[in-house]
C-alpha cells in the first residue's frame, strides 16, 4: 500500500471501506434479470400443463357419461355453464329412462356419482383445487349448452335432438386454449 493510503486508513472508519462498488451492484442486477428471463417460459409451460389436465378431465367425464347412458339404458347429460365456469352431470331417473324435459337438479334428473370422489359429478373451475382459473367458453351442442346421450350413446342437445354437426366446448387459461369436440352419431370425443 502507498504511504498516503496507510495514513488515511488510520483516520477513516472501517465502515467506509466495506461497501459495494457500482460494478458489483450492476452485476447483481444483471444476474437477477437473467434468472427472471429464464423462469418466465417455465411458468408458461405450467399453464399449458394445467389446461391440458383440465381438458383431459372433461374428456374423461364426457366418455364416462356416455358409457353410463349405454350401461344404464338411461338418458344422461352434462350441462356446461360458461358464466360460472362449471359443469355437472346427471341421468334421467324416470322408469323408461327417457326424460323429455328438465335439467340437472330437477326431480326427474339425478346426479351422476363420480367414481373417484363418490360425490355428484360436477366440476367448478372457480374453486377446484387442481384446475382453479380455467375458463369455459362457447359450449355449443346443437345450439344448447347441454350435451346429452340417449341409451344408445348417441349425442344429442338438451331437447333430445341428435347432433347433426360436431358439438364443442372451449377452455382457456393464461393465453392457452383448447377445444373439445363431440362427433355426431358416434359421440367420438376429440380435443384440439
Amino acid at each position: 500500500m502507498a504511504p498516503f493510503f496507510k495514513k488515511l486508513k488510520g483516520f477513516i472508519s472501517p465502515l467506509v471501506w466495506a461497501g459495494f462498488t457500482v460494478i458489483e451492484v450492476i452485476m447483481v442486477i444483471v444476474i437477477v434479470a437473467i434468472l427472471v428471463i429464464l423462469a418466465i417460459p417455465r411458468f408458461e409451460a405450467f399453464y399449458a400443463i394445467k389446461l391440458e389436465g383440465a381438458v383431459r378431465k372433461v374428456v374423461e367425464n364426457i366418455r364416462y357419461v356416455q358409457q353410463l347412458a349405454i350401461s344404464k339404458h338411461n338418458d344422461c347429460r352434462i350441462e356446461f355453464d360458461a358464466a360460472d365456469d362449471s359443469y355437472q352431470a346427471c341421468y334421467c331417473n324416470e322408469a323408461d329412462g327417457q326424460c323429455d324435459a328438465g335439467a340437472c337438479g330437477d326431480t326427474n334428473w339425478s346426479a351422476i356419482i363420480d367414481p373417484f370422489s363418490r360425490l355428484g359429478l360436477s366440476v367448478d373451475f372457480t374453486i377446484h383445487n387442481q384446475y382453479k382459473g380455467v375458463d369455459i367458453s362457447s359450449p355449443d351442442f346443437g345450439g344448447t349448452n347441454t350435451l346429452r346421450f340417449d341409451w344408445q350413446g348417441i349425442p344429442q342437445n338438451s331437447t333430445r335432438s341428435n347432433l347433426t354437426t360436431s358439438g364443442s366446448v372451449s377452455f382457456s387459461y393464461h393465453n392457452n386454449s383448447r377445444t373439445v369436440y363431440v362427433e355426431p352419431n358416434t359421440g367420438l370425443v376429440k380435443r384440439e
